[in-house]
């Protein structure tokens, strides 16, 4: 028979597990609460402390490249070092090698001096038929001959050292360099780091206020690097995961090969309805296409580049953030997990059936053209 518990012990049970569904999502709001309020505060600041910010702001990037290629070069010098190391062990080997040859070396030199070459006369002469003459002959051939190549074996083995050894000192000097070259980029953050100080400072009683939009503009800089390289990654995905039609694609066939192009507006609704991730826009120029993320505050104008026979990357070469210019080093940190990819074989597959490659992109107004040429 089934256990019936009482109802009125059931019902506030019940209850306690909806409320705790309910207040589920509130931890969800405080995290997200401090992103919306940063973005808030800098959405509603004068165009003077925007000036002020955006010379902070790039002064902070200057300051991470040079960290970045501090650490890159704190990294070569670290893989320098041991290799280093595995050449010294090679050395050691090889010492060790060439010191035992040269013990055996010795030892047939102690052997000759004894004998000498009346011993090897005396051997012959006494050689009784013709049969143990040329035995001893061959005898003695054998000894020279393994005089010989122990000799040779030294002196590759000598060879072989010096080469060794040149290499240490050659990665020494490399060595040297890198760590003449690391001088430079930590001068330099040093440097940038006290002009900021100094410029805060400049800024007296507003300097709290300008620390504090600064570390909210670099928290949210931080957030968007993350949600860009995601949305970098999706719009690769969608162009390539052949959801455009033969229409989209506006293809025409001649004798030297086949054009086609895509509109502005037929790229972004695609993106649109595919897309999970805050709204991208593309708006193709005459040699430049814009990249927006109205969400995000984010611009990029740049350029699509060949990078295979039928797939181009794009190549940001200005941006800004919140109207704030943004420095190279920023612009690639942007694509630092992979770049924004078109691959126009996985475009085109079952609209063009036969092989191809890419032969031309170009940006124009309102649409993004190329030209392909069939592979035979």
């Amino acid at each position: 028979m089934l256990n019936h518990k009482p109802l009125h012990l059931i019902i506030p049970f019940a209850l306690a597990i909806f409320g705790a569904f309910i207040l589920l999502p509130s931890h969800v709001t405080g995290e997200v609460a401090p992103i919306t309020e940063m973005e808030d505060k800098l959405k509603n600041i004068s165009e003077e402390e925007k000036e002020v910010l955006g010379k902070l702001f790039t002064i902070t990037q200057k300051i991470e490249e040079m960290e970045l290629e501090e650490a890159r070069i704190t990294e070569e010098i670290n893989q320098l070092m041991i290799d280093i190391h595995n050449i010294e062990l090679r050395i050691e080997e090889k010492q060790a090698d060439y010191d035992q040859q040269l013990d055996i070396m010795e030892q047939f030199l102690v052997l000759y001096q004894r004998g000498g070459p009346a011993s090897y006369l005396e051997i012959l002469l006494n050689a009784n038929d013709l049969t143990t003459f040329l035995k001893s002959i061959n005898m003695i051939k054998d000894i020279s001959k393994n005089v010989n190549e122990l000799l040779e074996s030294i002196e590759i083995a000598k060879q072989v050292l010096e080469e060794e050894k040149l290499n240490l000192e050659e990665s020494l000097l490399v060595l040297e360099q890198k760590k003449e070259e690391l001088q430079e980029p930590i001068r330099r953050q040093k440097e940038l780091k006290k002009e900021q100080e100094d410029y805060l400072a400049s800024l007296q009683e507003n300097k709290i206020y300008y620390e504090q939009q600064l570390r909210n503009l670099e928290q949210l800089w931080a957030d968007n690097q993350v949600i860009f390289s995601e949305i970098v990654y999706e719009i690769s995905k969608i162009v390539g995961e052949g959801y455009f039609e033969t229409s989209d694609l506006n293809l025409t066939f001649s004798f030297t090969g086949i054009r086609g192009h895509i509109k502005e507006e037929t790229f972004n609704q695609m993106l649109q309805e595919r897309s999970t991730l805050p709204e991208t826009v593309f708006t193709f120029l005459p040699d430049k296409i814009l990249i927006k993320v109205p969400e995000k505050h984010l611009e990029l104008s740049g350029n699509f580049t060949m990078v295979e026979d039928s797939t181009v990357n794009f190549i940001a070469e200005e941006g800004t953030f919140y109207d704030m210019p943004l420095e190279k080093s920023s612009l690639e940190e942007l694509f630092r997990e992979g770049p924004l990819v078109i691959n126009f074989k996985k475009m085109a597959e079952g609209n063009v059936i036969i092989d191809f490659s890419v032969t031309k992109v170009e940006s124009q107004e309102g649409a993004l053209t190329f030209e392909i040429k069939p592979i035979f």
